[in-house]
């Protein structure tokens, strides 16, 4: 009936509804949620807490000593003020904030095999996303040339999901890798003492000082994503390359010449490539961070 009313008045004839362009990215988020559970459901929920519990105190009392209590809590002003021995209680927060920074530069692009480089950041963002979204606040930046997008830290699994969601519709591009510049942003972000897991491309130069600074704030960790052929390549075997994001052309001999420099002392890394399994990779590094708090 609206066909023939329409063609009556001379309009166009309404057209069918359009295929939803955002089926498929719902389809992979659905996807990265399901593996994500799975990782976690295996044991990675607990591992990851335990890894990073205790990070922030908040204040909670002060009141008199009792026994047992820790000297070192002695709060010395309220003592000389009533006479008594006081001291300050703090419990560990609830809640940490913990920001992803993403590189969404063109090298991410790069792929020998079914996956790309940003497949892999994608995917292993949102293992970090949704594991911190079941009790902490998780945020995002994502960065190219530029701080591209900024999503502050907020509470809840939906949440978590709005992040995954965003890195995963976000399209490589740019000339260049601003990790310093969203080192810098993530800084003015958290004003309380947090999580900074930074995902880039395998050959992306760390701003060393930016991250020292960080380091000495918050815990940060360094996830370094790159091509299996680039890494595997055997010493004295060329590869001819071109820069995603500048255009240079070049030949590399295996992976020596692909490697970046290790980040500074007091940040985590964590090194994974496409064509492999990264959970090793990541229960590695919890279990580091386990060792270190427990001496």
């Amino acid at each position: 009936m609206l066909n023939r009313i329409a063609s009556y008045l001379g309009r166009p004839k309404p057209q069918p509804a359009s295929r939803d362009v955002n089926a498929e990215l719902r389809a992979q988020v659905r996807r990265l949620e399901i593996r994500a559970r799975q990782a976690m459901e295996s044991g990675l929920a607990g591992e990851y807490q335990s890894a990073f519990r205790g990070l922030g105190l908040e204040f909670e009392e002060v009141r008199e000593y009792r026994a047992g209590d820790d000297v070192r809590t002695i709060d010395w002003n309220v003592t000389a003020r009533t006479g008594f021995l006081h001291v300050k209680r703090y419990r560990e927060e609830r809640d940490l904030n913990v920001l992803l920074l993403v590189d969404l530069s063109a090298s991410t692009l790069f792929g020998s095999g079914v996956m790309t480089v940003h497949d892999l950041v994608a995917e292993v963002a949102a293992l970090f996303a949704l594991a911190a979204a079941r009790r902490d606040r998780v945020g995002a930046i994502l960065f190219d040339a530029a701080v591209r997008t900024v999503i502050p830290p907020r509470l809840g699994w939906r949440h978590g999901l709005r992040v995954v969601r965003e890195i995963l519709g976000a399209e490589p591009s740019g000339e260049a890798t601003a990790v310093e510049e969203a080192v810098r942003a993530a800084g003015r972000m958290l004003r309380r003492r947090g999580v900074v897991i930074i995902l880039v491309d395998q050959t992306c130069e760390l701003p060393r000082r930016e991250l020292v600074a960080m380091a000495g704030r918050h815990d940060v960790v360094v996830v370094r994503l790159g091509d299996q052929l680039l890494e595997t390549g055997a010493e004295g075997v060329a590869l001819p390359v071109v820069d995603s994001e500048s255009g240079a052309r070049a030949v590399i001999r295996g992976s020596s010449e692909v490697a970046a420099a290790a980040p500074p002392p007091g940040v985590d890394l964590i090194e994974i490539r496409t064509g492999e399994d990264y959970l090793p990779a990541v229960r590695a590094m919890l279990e580091r961070r386990e060792k270190r708090r427990a001496r």
